[in-house]
This record gives structure tokens, sequence and C-alpha cells, in this order.
């Protein structure tokens, strides 16, 4: 994407000439507006004499003052027919990403979405204050607009075996992020008052009580962490949040660090859980959990905390969420499937523009790379769809690589 010309768009006013920019090699520009990890703005160059240019904030500026009514006729681009037909696993961003940048290279596009309603871990692990629904279905809404058919209810291997996918369409794109809550691998953590981040956010999503309590411990320093802290805060509890390391070494967004402590939490570090413990009412749920002294790393790595045995705690809450991590959950593809794919730690490691060593598959998103955020995603989606695009018709391929902004 040409940063400066969308910059010098918002200069102008031409705020449709900025969409269209923006849409070069991003169809979440809402969405992106406003949870974009901003990843650019820590290589800014002009932040070496002050502030970086606030790239996400002047997304969202561009998007909020073009009506959604209006996207068809801005972004108006005729769409052929290549006679090929795509399926894609999972609506999230880098499979909408993906069926975005498809239909308007022509193939036509059915994506196959497991939940009731599209947009993965956006709709489901990202709470209504920090993305509305209005600004991520603005983004979704007019993607299927293009003729993206979704398939909603719809779960690979059960609904549908992955090998028929394989039998009825010309290429297939895997995007299922991340849903298996990691374990803590501490006795007792299958207590009914544990609950994991992703599913109290999902039940905030969709309109569920979690039923946290009053009283809650938060395990874990990423942002799924900050956002079941101040979700469970946000619903009238005391909340403190447990982390095995340093608030500097939090995976968290600094700004969400920040926000969850404005909000109330209570932040422990240098806490390592050691065991959950029956309480006395089934309502409840104790853990021990133990301080941790950090230690440097003789390899030149980033300290590592090793728990003080005589400096253990054990503490009664209403509920403990567990949300250090997590993982694929790669079951609706065979035993034979995923031996001629390249997984590494429950991930995919494809090649260039996506592909895998599976003839016509290509993967992509956080189950497929490091970085694991939306714009990763997002990235992703372009890239398996411009990859597809050369697959199914090599002779027409010649777009210049791009990086999304």
């Amino acid at each position: 994407m040409d940063v400066p010309d969308y910059i010098r768009s918002i200069r102008d006013g031409d705020y449709e000439q900025g969409l269209q920019l923006m849409y070069r090699t991003n169809p979440f520009p809402a969405t992106c507006g406003r949870i974009c990890t901003r990843r650019c703005e820590s290589v800014c160059p002009v932040g070496i004499q002050g502030e970086p240019i606030a790239i996400r904030w002047l997304k969202r500026f561009i998007v909020d003052q073009v009506a959604p009514q209006d996207y068809a006729r801005i972004l108006a681009d005729p769409i052929g027919d290549s006679g090929h037909h795509v399926a894609i696993i999972g609506a999230g961003p880098g499979g909408l990403s993906a069926a975005y940048y498809l239909r308007k290279q022509g193939h036509a596009v059915t994506v196959f979405e497991a939940q009731e309603t599209a947009g993965g871990m956006l709709r489901y692990g990202v709470p209504s204050y920090r993305l509305p629904d209005a600004d991520l279905d603005k983004d979704i809404n007019y993607i299927v607009s293009l003729g993206v058919n979704i398939q909603y209810n719809t779960r690979i291997g059960k609904d549908i075996p992955f090998e028929q996918l394989l039998q009825d369409y010309a290429a297939v794109f895997l995007s299922t992020g991340l849903s298996v809550p990691s374990s803590m691998r501490i006795e007792g953590e299958e207590h009914p008052r544990v609950l994991s981040g992703l599913q109290v956010l999902a039940d905030v999503a969709s309109g569920r009580d979690p039923g946290v309590g009053r009283k809650v411990a938060v395990i874990g320093g990423g942002n799924v962490a900050m956002d079941a802290s101040r979700v469970s805060r946000r619903l009238g509890a005391d909340v403190t949040i447990l982390y095995r390391r340093r608030i500097a070494d939090m995976p968290a967004d600094e700004e969400e660090i920040h926000e969850s402590q404005e909000e109330g939490c209570h932040i422990v570090t240098q806490a390592i859980p050691v065991e959950i413990i029956a309480a006395d009412s089934p309502q409840q749920v104790s853990i021990k959990w133990g301080e941790a002294e950090m230690v440097q790393d003789p390899k030149g790595g980033r300290p590592r905390p090793v728990l003080q045995e005589e400096r253990m705690h054990v503490e009664t809450y209403d509920c403990i969420i567990s949300a250090i991590g997590q993982g694929s959950d790669l079951d609706f593809l065979s035993k034979e499937v995923q031996d001629q794919l390249a997984i590494e730690w429950g991930k995919f490691t494809p090649g260039e523009y996506q592909y895998t060593s599976l003839q016509k598959v290509f993967v992509g998103g956080d189950v497929a790379n490091r970085v694991a955020d939306a714009i990763s995603a997002i990235e992703d989606g372009h890239h398996a769809a411009r990859g597809i695009d050369r697959f199914l018709k090599p002779e027409g391929y010649t777009p210049p690589d791009q990086k999304v902004n």
C-alpha cells in the first residue's frame, strides 16, 4: 500500500480516494482502524524525531468519513468469471481477505464457517468496546456483497470431509485460526470454575453470561488475558492478573496493559501458578501460586522466571480464567493429509504465496504465521489469493509484491 498517497488523500479531503487506496491491500480498513497492532509505527522514520505517524487512526478517520452504502460506487470494479471455484475454510480475517481478492480476480468463492456468523476471532475474541460489531460488519458486508458465498454452521471434517473439498474445488485455502486454549499444565486445572479466556470472550460476544462471579483471577499476559480481564471488570468483578514474568515482558499491546490497569485490574508479576485447589464452596476455586525471581539467560536470551519454593500463596476466587495462549485444531484433517503438510508445533509452515506441499492447498492466518494478529492474517489472505490466482491461471499472473499497511 502506498501510505503517503492515502495520507495525502486525507490532506486533500479526498476520502473516497483514500478508501480506494486502502482496499488495494486491505479489505478490513474499519477493523484495522480500531484494533491493528500498529507494528509499522515502530519502524516509522518520523518517530525518530517524535511520535510516529498514527497509521491506525488515519485508517479509522478515512473509513468514518464514508457511508457503507457508498462503498459499491466508490470501489466499483468489474469482476470477470475465471471459471474456477475456490473453497476457503474459516471466515476470519485471513479467510475473508483471501475471499475478497479471489473475487476481484474473477474466481467464485465459497467460505465454510463453523460458527453462525463471520469474523472469527474478530467477532468472538475481541470485545465490542474495542471493535464494535457495526465496524466489523461494515468490512464483512462489503466482501460478501461481491458474491462471496458463506456457508455457516458447517464444520469441515464433520459435516463435509476435507477430501470432498479437494475433489469439488479448484483450490482450497485453510485459515482456521487458533481456537484451542493452551493448558496451564498444573494439577487441578480441570476444575469447573477454571474457565478459558477464549470461552469467556465468546460468551460475552454472543450475549451469554460467562458467570465469572465477583472475584476473578486471570492467568496470562497476552491480549486475550487483558481482554478477559477488562470484560470481567466491566461485569462487576474485582480482577487480579497473575503473570509469570515482568510487565515489560508481557506480549499484550502496551495500550491494552495500560487500559486494563486504568480500569482497575490489579497485575501481580513474577507469579507462577502451581496448583488449582477445590475451595470450600463449589462456586469458588483456589489457586496456589509462587513468587518467581528473574534469572539471566547465560546464552543471552531473555531472563526466565524461577519459582521460589519458599514463597507460596493460596488465594480463593469465584473463578480463574486461563489465558496463556491457544493452539490449532487440525482434527478435521486426516492423518494422511497431515502427513503431507508441513506442520511444526501445531502450525503450518507454508512456502511463498502460502503454498503447501499438498497440491492446490494453501494456508494462512494464525494457524500458519508466527505473529498471530489480524493484520498478519489479512496479509496472508492477500498473499494466498495471489498464489491461488497464479496456480489457476499462471499465464495471467503479474502483480508485484506488496505489503499490507
